[in-house]
Parts: C-alpha cells; structure tokens; sequence
C-alpha cells in the first residue's frame, strides 16, 4: 500500500511539473509566432529623399522606385548619430528607414537615419 501511495505522489508531482510548463511553452510559441509576424511587416528602404514634410518623406532606391512613407510622433530620426526632427530631413539627403506595414499599402516609419 506504501509503494502505490508513493507511486501516486510521484505521478500526481509529475502531472503537476507537466501543467505548468505546458503553458509556458505555449505563451513562448505565442511569443515567437508574434515576433514573426511583427518582422514580417517590417520594411527597411535605403535611398535618396526626393521629398520631405513633417507628416510624409519620399525615398527613391537604387532602383528608382519610389515610396512615400508616414512620419508620426512615435518615430524616431536620427542625422550623425544624433537626435534629429522631420525638419531636418532634406531633398537628396541619403537615408535608412524602418517601416511597419499598415492599412493597404500604407506605411509608417519607426526609425529614419539620416546620413
């Protein structure tokens, strides 16, 4: 009787172990399934501004195509390694932008370095 007692602990201290890792790795599979997707809809275009406001700038690639990408209050400019505005961002200027996909083919800049 002793021997299955210890036997049911030991599988009942099993089961537990198994119910909370269980969810663990399922909030990681989560995880990484969002992370995907999030670099999935993220785009980094290098090239030549041909066009600049504070709300839009317009890169031409090596390519020559053209695309005009959202500035908004979250993104963040940079020109020389420093903090920068929209303001400073000029025609000609070369630049690396990140860009995350939004509504059709709209797209809203997280990051534009300048230089």
């Amino acid at each position: 009787m002793h021997k299955t007692s210890r036997t049911l602990t030991l599988a009942s201290s099993l089961l537990a172990i198994v119910g909370l890792a269980a969810p663990i790795a399922i909030g990681q599979a989560t995880q990484a399934q969002q992370q995907k997707e999030t670099a999935a809809q993220t785009v980094t275009v290098n090239g030549m501004v041909s066009a600049v406001s504070e709300t839009s700038v317009t890169i031409v690639d090596s390519k020559k195509a053209e695309k005009t990408i959202t500035i908004d209050g979250n993104t963040k400019v940079t020109k020389a390694g420093k903090a920068a505005t929209p303001a400073d961002i000029k025609a000609n200027d070369s630049v690396i932008v990140v860009a995350v996909k939004g509504e059709g083919d709209a797209w809203t800049a997280v990051s534009i370095k300048v230089g």
